[in-house]
């Protein structure tokens, strides 16, 4: 059984070069039901552009809350 959590992301291009850069490794969120996720930082590079990543997305784990997708919304 896989869990789901949607969140919103609102990261600069800047931001988001700290993450190649290896200044980090995760990024963490509060989903919309208030629960903290974190999910490692390479999962957003499909969605970049030159103004960062914004929109809603979703993320869905496996039953051992293991990443499974990033899908984005909007």
């Amino acid at each position: 059984m896989s869990k789901v959590f949607r969140f919103r992301l609102n990261l600069t291009y800047r931001e988001c070069q700290q993450y190649y850069q290896g200044d980090f490794s995760a990024i963490q969120v509060v989903a919309h039901t208030g629960q903290t996720v974190q999910f490692p930082a390479e999962h957003i590079r499909q969605f970049v552009t030159a103004s960062g990543v914004q929109g809603m997305f979703e993320m869905e784990v496996d039953h051992q809350n293991r990443f499974r997708q990033l899908r984005k919304l909007i």
